[in-house]
């Protein structure tokens, strides 16, 4: 994430949305590393932690993301502005967790080189405004290797249940948006991430493609002998449509970027977080 200084003028909308999506019933228990700072401090986290979050240095000076965080309705600065909490109480994490797997939608077949940027620029250009309820989405999931290289694969979590289930009815193609009359193989494939959890376990598969060509790994993650032949077979291709994919997926979503996230994030956690939501 570049370091440059955004000046457009919506800069106070902008840092107000990044910091209340940390904070947001979407992100905030799913994020290991923000979770930790939040349970410990009562809810309080510093300014200057979140200013080191990959999508935050490009908001600066400090005093201007002060003055653009004290508009938020759903953030609320300490007294002497250093430190920020969420206003509203957080709900039960096993809440969350049935909501985020109810209103998600696990999708494949994007360009291997789309970024973050471009993903929630096209959602809310061609896709938000087809939905019936809520027109937005609350996190948009890529999922990327080891090597942070992106697999095409996306998890969009969407405001309600009736919007996700809505989302799987419409024929939908990257960049064009919603289509019709397209040949099924031109289409993006989606499923929700609820099924596509029990797909996984039951060791069925979504099609062949970048993502789907490694074998699952969910059941057998102690036969290190196992998975080391098996790599030697498949010349270490990487997938996300198996559970391998799943632990070795590292969060980009409308969220930090830190050398910090990135030591915090664990195999386990990437697994958590993928068969929990799935942005």
């Amino acid at each position: 994430m570049s370091d440059s200084v955004y000046t457009g003028e919506d800069f106070d909308a902008k840092v107000r949305k990044q910091v209340e999506f940390y904070f947001s019933d979407s992100n905030l228990q799913t994020d290991r590393f923000l979770w930790r700072i939040y349970e410990a401090n009562d809810g309080w986290v510093e300014l200057k932690t979140i200013l080191t979050f990959g999508r935050m240095r490009q908001y600066r000076p400090e005093e201007r993301v002060i003055a653009a965080l004290k508009e938020s309705d759903k953030l609320v600065l300490s007294a002497n502005e250093d430190m920020i909490r969420r206003k509203a109480p957080l709900k039960d994490h096993n809440e969350l967790k049935n909501i985020r797997r109810r209103n998600s939608v696990h999708i494949e077949g994007f360009p291997s080189d789309v970024s973050q940027e471009q993903l929630e620029e096209w959602f809310n250009e061609k896709i938000v405004s087809q939905l019936p309820k809520e027109q937005a989405f609350a996190s948009i999931r890529r999922n990327r290797n080891r090597s942070r290289e992106f697999l095409g694969v996306v998890d969009v979590e969407f405001k309600t249940q009736e919007d996700s289930e809505h989302f799987l009815k419409l024929d939908v193609s990257y960049p064009q948006g919603v289509v019709e009359g397209v040949e099924e193989k031109d289409l993006l494939k989606k499923m929700s991430l609820l099924r596509f959890r029990e797909m996984k376990e039951s060791g069925k598969r979504f099609g062949v493609n970048e993502v789907t060509k490694r074998r699952s790994s969910f059941k057998d993650s102690n036969n290190k002998k196992a998975r080391k032949e098996e790599k030697k077979g498949d010349e270490k291709t990487e997938t996300n449509g198996d559970s391998t994919a799943v632990e070795e997926a590292v969060e980009d979503t409308e969220t930090k970027d830190t050398p910090e996230e990135s030591k915090e994030t664990s195999k386990e956690e990437a697994t958590e977080r993928e068969s929990e939501t799935k942005a």
